[in-house]
């Protein structure tokens, strides 16, 4: 059997997905023909209509408790394919077993496992054309996780190159490291080959040379600021902004400390805390600022990393702060 996973199927995991994978939006909706169907596909599947790089696709999802071989999918894939000869027909599944994936792959059967495999041999010559567009024409700034790429390797805080390592390294999905890989190839930052089983990626430069065509490519990491009421779970988050600046030169801090954190887990904390209640006029304050990347992953318990940091800074007229603003790219590493 084909042991497909008989929990339900998340369309908006799957779009998420393959978003994340090919750059590329799939619009579904109900299959609107699928009463015309024969009963035993009606029972066996829940169908949708799919539109994929402008190809019409039908989705099958297997019913709870349907456990169907290989073979039966296929001649269940061909009945369809009679009636639909201009859709690709795709089966999407939670789980299929590492045997079972062989043997759809063997019969040519296009499968989804999202978050995990995407097996749409028909979509081959149109990808290649997608992402060779998607280089040509690159986004005018680099991504939050390629740009914290960027920023570990010229303060020597990449260890790894392939896109399996870097996802356990940064706490990221395989794909999200895939796409960030892709952009900095797009940009000619960076290459990628596979050797073996995996695919590696180098820098085509390093140093200062890296940072001097890295920068026009980088953006402050901050999203928003936000002024709220101390506590203790803030004071741990490392320091940010003028108070992060003190912490790496002699220049004094602010009169209101500035933490900083991903902005993924701000959330969380603002309802676990309250903090989405102003804070009184007596009572003290911090100002934290929500990142495109998490601070921690390239600073250190203490303060944001100095590199992040020159980015997240403004420029200005005072020299004192000119000159310590600037003295971040000696301590990181420039």
């Amino acid at each position: 059997m084909l042991e497909i996973e008989t929990d339900p199927i998340d369309l908006a995991e799957l779009q998420t997905y393959v978003m994340q994978l090919l750059g590329a939006r799939i619009e579904i909706k109900p299959f609107a023909k699928a009463n015309s169907l024969p009963a035993f596909l009606r029972d066996r599947y829940s169908l949708f209509a799919a539109r994929l790089l402008n190809h019409r696709c039908i989705l099958l999802i297997a019913a709870d408790g349907i456990d169907e071989t290989p073979g039966a999918i296929t001649k269940h894939r061909a009945l369809l394919q009679r009636d639909y000869p201009d859709h690709l027909i795709i089966l999407i599944a939670n789980r299929i077993s590492t045997h079972n994936r062989q043997r759809l792959i063997a019969q040519h059967v296009p499968f989804i496992v999202p978050g995990n495999q995407m097996f749409v041999p028909d979509l081959a010559i149109d990808l290649r054309e997608h992402f060779r567009k998607q280089r040509e024409t690159p986004a005018d700034k680099l991504g939050p996780t390629a740009q914290l790429l960027v920023l570990a390797a010229l303060q020597d805080k990449l260890a790894v190159w392939t896109p399996t390592g870097l996802a356990e390294r940064f706490d990221y999905s395989i794909m999200t490291m895939s796409r960030a890989i892709d952009e900095l190839e797009a940009f000619d930052l960076a290459t990628a080959q596979v050797q073996g089983k995996f695919r590696h990626f180098q820098f085509r430069i390093t140093g200062r040379r890296l940072w001097d065509a890295a920068h026009p490519l980088l953006r402050s990491p901050v999203r928003k600021r936000h002024i709220v009421r101390h506590n203790a779970e803030l004071a741990r988050l490392p320091l940010a902004g003028e108070s992060a600046l003190a912490h790496w030169t002699d220049l004094s801090g602010p009169q209101v400390e500035v933490r900083a954190i991903a902005a993924a887990r701000w959330p969380t904390l603002v309802k676990a805390h309250g903090l989405d209640v102003p804070p009184g006029w007596n009572e003290p304050q911090v100002e934290v600022e929500t990142w495109s990347y998490d601070p921690l992953e390239l600073g250190e318990a203490q303060a944001v990393d100095p590199l992040s940091l020159w980015l997240s800074l403004p420029e200005r007229g005072d020299d004192r702060f000119a000159m310590a603003r600037d003295s971040l790219l000696q301590k990181g590493g420039l």
